[in-house]
């Protein structure tokens, strides 16, 4: 019997141009694998803005009114103070959260603090670098757990528009369907405000927080009154009353982690992608809810 001496193994160049080939395909292959899973985030995202869409409307039909971003009772030192999501709890399954917080006392009191570190998936987006991670409340000097979703107050900026400010649909005087009449359908009420407790300026991790902005972080827990009042912001997003309508800075205003715009809530329930191009001041006409202006889609 003869052995068949044809056979062979690859050479050495042949390998290297095998390995490179492989390395080529990975290469090619790989931005596609990272956009179809930041486009599952993406979607994850704004499914937990539907649910928070859902949970208002049922808080409405329950209370006859949407919830306030701030909720206040008492008056002088005897005042404590409250935040929207922890009136929607029981809508959106977390009733023992509800149940368990005390109303008789600050959000931010230690008697509270357990709660206001519960974990609540709906309340963070995938795609933050943070997801949900623990902040310092400097009113109490507790922690609580970020979230990603805020409630917009309104708006103000003194240097793009006429009138300079207005208060949104979840702003305490507001509340009712009645208050909306641009529509449901036309007024942003809730948005993506990411990446707390740190400070991100146009995509980078920038750290400590501006001079004046400390309160920043602490508003970024979800147990907060998070009275967010929107503003446009500089491109490098350290000055606030600029022309970048999101993803600019995560002080106030729209901040997602999501190439080219931010997931929001409109006031009937159903989640937009705004595109980060977005003129500031088209942004402010969909916070204003009774500014008379409906846009077009």
């Amino acid at each position: 019997m003869t052995r068949d001496r044809s056979r062979r193994g690859f050479t050495l160049i042949e390998l290297l141009v095998v390995i490179a080939i492989i390395a080529i395909l990975i290469a090619l292959l790989l931005p596609a694998v990272q956009a179809a899973r930041e486009s599952a985030r993406r979607m994850s995202c704004g499914n937990n803005l539907k649910q928070i869409g859902i949970a208002l409307h049922n808080y409405l039909e329950v209370h006859k009114r949407f919830p306030p971003s701030r909720v206040r009772w008492g008056s002088g030192s005897s005042r404590v103070t409250h935040g929207w999501n922890i009136l929607l709890m029981p809508f959106i399954e977390q009733s023992a959260i509800h149940d368990n917080y005390n109303f008789n006392v600050n959000w931010y009191d230690p008697l509270n603090e357990s709660i206001a570190q519960t974990s609540v998936s709906t309340l963070v987006c995938p795609s933050s670098p943070n997801g949900g991670s623990l902040l310092d409340n400097i009113s109490g000097n507790t922690k609580s757990r970020a979230s990603d979703y805020m409630a917009i107050a309104g708006y103000h900026d003194p240097v793009q528009m006429t009138p300079t400010t207005a208060n949104g649909m979840l702003h305490d005087a507001n509340g009712r369907p009645r208050d909306v009449t641009d529509g449901l359908t036309n007024t942003i009420c809730v948005s993506e405000l990411s990446g707390r407790p740190d400070f991100y300026a146009s995509g980078k991790r920038v750290g400590a927080w501006p001079s004046g902005y400390t309160w920043a972080a602490e508003w970024g827990s979800w147990a907060s009154p998070q009275r967010v009042f929107y503003v446009g912001w500089s491109h490098d997003g350290h000055t606030n009353r600029g022309p970048c309508a999101m993803n600019c800075s995560n002080i106030e205003g729209i901040y997602s982690f999501h190439p080219g715009g931010a997931n929001v809530l409109l006031g009937d329930g159903s989640m937009q992608f705004l595109s980060e191009t977005m003129a500031v001041t088209v942004v402010y006409r969909m916070i204003d809810p009774a500014d008379g202006t409906v846009l077009p889609n």
